[in-house]
């Protein structure tokens, strides 16, 4: 998956790319961001789903809404979160895909190249230059 980055975009450090993995980087947040991915829930529906308490899944809440990755509606006293866009579901199933390759539970695909190496068909929009994530020009 190739992102579109909009050639006026900022610059994105790679430690802001970090920062958002580390809040994934916990099973119950994972777990989580998956739930929200499909649809809005309150706490306690997914502290339910997780086998958490609700004050510990409203800490993780805090964590992913701070790092941009869930959104909230309020209704009365009651608020519901979602994935803040799609991205997100996106993010996690090739998070999942990648880690069937590394596991060896899935085949990586095999493109006829040495080594099963991936190439690339299109320029990317972006690429990694001295630990930024810019546009490709």
């Amino acid at each position: 998956m190739i992102a579109q980055v909009p050639s006026n975009s900022s610059i994105v450090s790679v430690d802001a790319i970090v920062d958002v993995l580390k809040a994934i980087a916990d099973p119950t947040r994972f777990q989580i961001l998956n739930a929200v991915s499909s649809r809005e829930h309150g706490v306690s529906e997914l502290a339910e789903k997780v086998g958490a308490h609700v004050a510990a899944v409203s800490q993780h809440l805090a964590r992913l809404r701070a790092a941009g990755l869930v959104s909230t509606r309020r209704d009365g006293t009651r608020i519901y979160y979602r994935a803040a866009n799609s991205h997100v579901a996106g993010l996690l199933a090739e998070a999942g895909l990648l880690t069937g390759y590394v596991t060896g539970v899935i085949d990586p695909p095999d493109d006829g190249t040495p080594g099963g190496a991936v190439q690339q068909a299109a320029k990317p929009a972006w690429v990694l230059n001295l630990g930024r994530l810019q546009t490709a020009d």
